[in-house]
């Protein structure tokens, strides 16, 4: 691959893909939201120093857009809020009836920080023992291409409970699924793990959602075929012992207790799907007990739901991407604001990736190529792919190895 003219082809397209966004503007805070998002495909970074090197050739030219860029990312008269409605949009516009729709919470780690705004305490699942540092919270919902085998980012909305008009993560949770209701128009399973095994989230999605898959915990109290009230492990094992199994899994249709979770109207349907085989973790087995919403029964059996929650942890490689490739912990900016319109940079980056993949399937072959370290596993085809983009980025002498690599 001629690394200049594969540069050149790749910049056509990313402005094709951000010109319905209107994007391609000479100046404001648009230019720097286009510039930025080339700096995270091309560089890999979401640092604007890096993002600058891809147009910027004198050091002089280098500090006036940093400082141009880093004043219309963190401008607060500047209303992001339509600009980012039509990238959810977009992201949207190519999601099918059956694409899954993993859900995950995150964390932006800032071990170091001390006055960033709005910095609270997080956990660091990423480091060992868990520890708790400063940083911000993050919820992401992520688009699972079936048929393309696609991974990108549909939202990631950073929070703090410092922030002002916080009430909850639950509020905030569920305004976030009403928006990508609305931008999806009901289409895509959700797969949600146990940490939406909430009476607040569960009644949410029982009004927001037509098609989920929720991991219960064992203590959370189900209403059975026969009206009474018992816990999810002891309907998951009277189902085992009593239920036929059909695709290595048991079903049995259950009601949530009105008194626990708030229910409005005619409640939906739901199933208990519980396989007949458990994991071994932490030398304890484990087994998934799942909740179903509008599955069961529409030409959806119980093979089909373990399979698509078994691509829950399609959310875990996005994650991993978003830290290894777009290294979204290494922000410098210190306003909140800047941090919430980076993050939806990064979706349009992660986007656009899918776009080559699925739309230019031999050109996004030949930037698998162009990776280094061939012989490396990766998960999903999207990772050689943005290393080939970096490494025909520095190939092209467009800009240096970024300094965060």
């Amino acid at each position: 691959m001629m690394a200049r003219s594969a540069y050149g082809h790749l910049s056509a397209l990313l402005c094709d893909y951000l010109k319905p966004l209107g994007m391609l503007v000479d100046s404001g805070p648009l230019r720097v939201l286009r510039e930025l998002t080339f700096g995270i495909v091309f560089t890999g970074s979401v640092q604007l120093t890096n993002a600058a090197r891809l147009f910027a050739q004198t050091l002089n030219q280098l500090e006036a857009a940093l400082e141009r860029m880093s004043g219309h990312l963190s401008d607060p008269h500047w209303d992001h809020r339509e600009w980012a409605a039509a990238v959810l949009a977009e992201q949207a516009r190519h999601l099918r009836d059956d694409d899954l729709i993993p859900m995950d919470g995150s964390e932006l780690a800032k071990p170091y920080a001390r006055r960033m705004q709005y910095l609270c305490t997080i956990r660091d699942a990423s480091r060992v023992g868990d520890p708790l540092i400063n940083g911000y919270w993050c919820w992401g919902a992520y688009h699972w291409g079936v048929q393309q085998s696609t991974l990108n980012p549909l939202m990631l909305r950073p929070y703090s409970p410092n922030q002002p008009h916080y009430l909850s993560e639950n509020d905030l949770i569920l305004r976030w699924m009403w928006t990508l209701r609305e931008a999806t128009a009901g289409r895509g399973i959700w797969l949600i793990d146990r940490g939406a095994d909430r009476p607040e989230i569960l009644s949410g999605l029982l009004r927001i959602q037509k098609r989920w898959i929720v991991r219960l915990r064992e203590d959370r109290r189900l209403i059975g075929p026969d009206g009474t009230i018992r816990s999810t492990a002891e309907w998951a094992n009277w189902a085992l012992a009593h239920q036929t199994p059909r695709g290595n899994a048991v079903t049995l249709p259950v009601q949530l207790p009105v008194d626990r979770v708030p229910q409005y109207g005619t409640p939906p349907a739901l199933h208990l799907v519980v396989p007949v085989y458990s994991f071994i973790r932490a030398g304890k087995p484990d087994r998934w007990t799942l909740l179903t919403c509008g599955l069961i029964g529409h030409h959806v059996g119980p093979r089909q739901v373990r399979y698509d929650y078994a691509l829950r942890w399609r959310a875990e490689d996005a994650k991993r991407f978003l830290g290894q490739i777009a290294r979204v912990e290494r922000f410098l900016t210190r306003s909140f604001l800047a941090l919430e319109r980076m993050l939806w940079c990064v979706t349009l980056a992660g986007g656009f990736l899918s776009l080559v993949q699925r739309e230019e399937p031999h050109l996004a072959a030949e930037l698998e190529r162009e990776a280094l370290y061939r012989d490396r596993p990766f998960k999903i085809a999207t990772y050689r792919m943005a290393r080939g983009l970096q490494t025909v980025c520095v190939r092209s002498g467009r800009a240096p190895l970024t300094v965060n690599a």
